[in-house]
């Protein structure tokens, strides 16, 4: 095969515009990353890569193909996040709804089994938002988005500085460093 400018140039302007068009796309889509994307959304953003795949690839086939593909599923996903937010309804359809796994302290097993989540998922869900027990969540609940969102309970939240009347702005640690400090000098 010989080598031919002119096909080089055609793959850098079809390459250019279809990353450029998916890029628009994108960003029409909204702010929202990966990891607060619905399956859906992910699985459209997966779709819209592989018609510019198959346009860049497909040298042989007009570029018009791939174009209305990706104008057209960009359109139907921002159409459908138009009417997810006008109808709540339409939302819980199409994005799903949080499933509730751990009620007042309490497992729920059967939510926690059609979710196909294993309890060791669940405790790292929790200790990634600092709380070792499942005694100390009021309610834990598995988001549309596959992140569990979790409400501990009011006794096993965290003191804070306001609550105990510490000066504004100094920690806890702070404080006592301090206090400790002015008693070793004797300043008690």
């Amino acid at each position: 095969m010989e080598f031919q400018w002119h096909d080089i140039f055609a793959e850098l302007w079809r390459t250019g515009l279809l990353y450029v068009l998916a890029f628009v796309v994108f960003r029409l889509m909204g702010k929202r990353s990966v990891s607060h994307m619905a399956p859906f959304d992910i699985a459209v953003v997966i779709i819209i890569g592989e018609a510019v795949a198959i346009g860049i690839e497909e040298t042989t086939k007009s570029i018009f193909l791939p174009i209305v593909s990706i104008v057209t599923l960009g359109l139907l996903q921002f159409v459908l996040t138009w009417v997810n937010i006008k109808w709540r309804t339409l939302e819980q359809v199409s994005q799903g709804v949080a499933t509730v796994l751990i009620d007042k302290g309490k497992i729920k097993h059967q939510n926690m089994q059609r979710e196909h989540l294993s309890q060791s998922d669940l405790m790292i869900s929790l200790r990634e938002q600092g709380i070792d027990r499942i005694e100390d969540v009021e309610t834990a609940r598995l988001e549309p988005t596959g992140k569990v969102s979790v409400l501990p309970k009011t006794t096993a939240l965290p003191v804070t500085a306001g609550e105990i009347g510490l000066p504004g702005g100094e920690t806890l640690v702070h404080y006592l460093d301090r206090k400790f400090e002015e008693m070793r000098r004797g300043g008690g």
